[in-house]
């Protein structure tokens, strides 16, 4: 059975796996800033993070689902 702490545990990796790609990209920028880094940006990194928001707020929406319904069917 899938448990409501399984989904966050994936949230928060996935949380972390974004924040250590930013922080690697801004370690990049230092060597890598020309055209086609700002090209890289624009299609891949900026279009991420509503992407990833709006992944994550699904996710904590399907553990407040699940929660509630093993609650429900008395699986606490």
């Amino acid at each position: 059975m899938v448990r409501n702490w399984d989904l966050s545990g994936g949230a928060a990796r996935l949380e972390l796996a974004v924040e250590d790609l930013k922080a690697a990209r801004a370690d990049s920028s230092r060597y890598w800033h020309d055209a086609t880094s700002k090209k890289f940006d624009e299609a891949y990194l900026l279009p991420l993070d509503p992407k990833v928001r709006r992944a994550l707020d699904a996710v904590h929406r399907l553990a407040e689902i699940l929660g509630q319904a093993r609650r429900e069917c008395g699986n606490d």
